[in-house]
């Protein structure tokens, strides 16, 4: 029964797997397309605090469209303007000079993203996607319960398959899940988390604890005709999180809104962080503040899966690990996949032979 429940999910599976491993692997190095794709940006940032005429100018040009701006920082050099109708722009960090826009579907980086995350599909998309995580990881699990029955016969050092005959497909399958099967685990339960974080982001504040406030409030501000002095805004982040890097800004998109900054604070892994500060666009009054570092341990744990899981996490060698662990799990559900089809054919002429004899008997 659980040899078979772990063929048919690995049948399942397989097309969506090779999808997200091959997107995720071309994801995982995207800041070296943005520089080989766009030249004009400089190979180095002169300095990596953002500049504020530069941002006012670039809030100025999106009209009223902008939702976030992401600073630049050394792997990728430029303004990342994210737009209300879910467009995107880059600006030179110097001049503030509009470098590209695109779509999803104009951009490699971003059609691979949706097709990784949403399957060009959208929320519901984004919803399968998680549940077919959670159908591998119901195909790791019984596959290790396989490899502990078997595990005289399917050890480790047949590690790599030394031929394509399926007996050698078949040991190097077993002994890759069994080897890694707890890293495979571990990339396949941070994406599941990126889609459905909720549940995920309650119980480990359940288990680990949580010190609110977790998240920016719902703050009102009085309406002011005044422009947002962006110097004012990077003035008051630094003396709040003097250690923080701001990571992005998002102006106000009401008159009665407040500017939120987001930071990464000393001791955040999150390339983006997850400490945020509100202001008032026209006076600079900081309105909250909310220190990721001092949120308990279940959003620290909860801020890590994303690093994890898309290879942000500033080490060294890192995304070259992810890259390697992802071509394991390709191979591992490419050969399950070829045994399952082999399988099938063999066993049909035998059938059928059967039948021919079965016949024949009833002819004498």
């Amino acid at each position: 029964m659980i040899r078979r429940l772990h063929r048919w999910l690995g049948v399942v599976i397989a097309s969506w797997l090779a999808v997200a491993t091959l997107s995720g692997i071309a994801l995982l190095w995207t800041d070296e397309y943005v520089d080989w794709r766009y030249p004009q940006l400089p190979e180095t940032l002169p300095t990596e605090m953002p500049d504020a005429d530069v941002i006012a100018r670039i809030v100025a040009a999106t009209e009223g469209r902008l939702s976030a701006l992401a600073m630049p920082r050394a792997e990728r050099p430029a303004y990342h303007a994210y737009l209300t109708d879910g467009g995107e722009r880059l600006y030179h960090p110097e001049t503030g000079a509009l470098v590209a826009e695109w779509g999803w579907s104009d951009s490699l980086p971003a059609f691979l993203f949706e097709l990784h995350a949403y399957l060009l599909a959208g929320e519901p998309g984004h919803t399968l996607v998680g549940i077919l995580g959670c159908l591998v990881m119901v195909s790791l699990t019984s596959g290790a319960w396989l490899w502990l029955r078997r595990r005289n016969i399917f050890r480790l050092r047949y590690f790599w398959p030394r031929h394509a005959e399926p007996r050698y497909l078949l040991r190097g399958h077993a002994a890759q899940g069994a080897a890694l099967g707890l890293l495979f685990a571990g990339l396949v339960v941070t994406g599941v988390a990126m889609v459905f974080p909720g549940p995920f982001q309650s119980s480990l504040n359940a288990v680990l604890g949580a010190n609110p406030p977790l998240a920016p409030s719902a703050v009102t501000v009085d309406a002011d005709t005044r422009e947002t002095d962006w110097q004012q805004v990077l003035d008051a982040a630094g003396e709040a999180f003097p250690a923080g890097v701001v990571r992005f800004v998002s102006p106000p998109r009401q008159s009665d809104a407040p500017v939120l900054v987001r930071l990464r604070n000393a001791g955040e892994l999150h390339p983006n962080g997850r400490s945020y500060l509100l202001l008032h666009p026209a006076s600079g009054e900081i309105l909250e503040t909310i220190d990721a570092t001092r949120r308990g341990a279940g959003p620290a744990v909860f801020d890590a899966l994303y690093p994890l899981h898309a290879g942000k996490t500033g080490w060294s060698g890192y995304r070259l690990a992810l890259t390697v662990l992802s071509l394991s799990l390709l191979y591992i559900s490419a050969s399950g996949t070829l045994l399952f089809l082999r399988g099938r054919r063999l066993r049909r002429p035998s059938r059928r032979a059967g039948e021919s004899v079965l016949q024949t008997g009833q002819e004498g």
